[in-house]
């Protein structure tokens, strides 16, 4: 009886280690993808390891430039916007790229502001005044660029720099399906693990869908 048992906990022991091999090869082919695939002798895990070098690389240069262009579209609205050094939020920079001023001139802030007001309340002079106390730039958020043309050079920094922080987003996109791919091929091509892992693909509310399925 004592044999039988300890046979039992030899085997239930045995188990669980193998469990706990096939969760650890697959927790390595998703933290790097290739690491896994090296391990098991198979020299395409080279490609795709040196894949996500290539893709990390990519999201910090790109990352990094939307940031120094950025940086620089500010500091060009300091010099060519006369704009005051300090923090400001999405909406202010969207209108500093629309408008030539901050102020009541013509194609100013202020100005479209104040024409706003007389639409919303065109018979109500003190309901116009509050709206344009509210909602118009004061002297904290001034700025007057020397012409259109600056204008236009500060837009095209900002696009450049949203245009990278775009093409980021993607190479991240990139780096998680690359980490899937890679875990799905170990689960799909180890000779231990293959009969109990199951990938399709199918389509739900018009929308492809992937499906993954592993017993361990």
């Amino acid at each position: 009886m004592k044999k039988a048992l300890l046979i039992l906990l030899a085997i239930m022991i045995w188990n669980l280690a193998l469990a706990q091999n096939r969760g650890l090869g697959f927790l390595k082919a998703v933290a790097v993808p290739g690491w896994q695939q090296v391990s098991a002798g198979k020299n395409y895990g080279y490609a795709m390891l040196a894949s996500e070098l290539a893709i990390v690389g990519s999201v910090i240069y790109l990352n990094n430039e939307s940031d120094v262009l950025l940086q620089d579209s500010y500091e060009y609205a300091i010099k060519f916007a006369h704009l005051q050094p300090g923090s400001y939020d999405s909406k202010f920079y969207n209108s500093l790229s629309r408008f030539e001023s901050s102020g009541f001139d013509a194609n100013g802030y202020n100005a479209m502001i104040r024409q706003t007001a007389m639409s919303m309340y065109p018979y109500d002079a003190l309901a116009q005044q509050q709206y344009i106390d509210q909602n118009s730039y004061q002297d904290d958020k001034y700025f007057s660029w020397d012409s259109p043309q600056h204008r236009s050079q500060y837009n095209k920094l900002r696009n450049s720099s949203h245009d990278f922080e775009d093409y980021a987003s993607v190479a991240v996109g990139v780096l998680i399906l690359n980490h899937l791919v890679s875990g799905v091929d170990y689960l799909l091509f180890s000779s231990r693990d293959k009969s109990k892992a199951e990938v399709y693909f199918g389509v739900k509310d018009k929308e492809p869908m992937f499906f993954m399925n592993y017993r361990w």
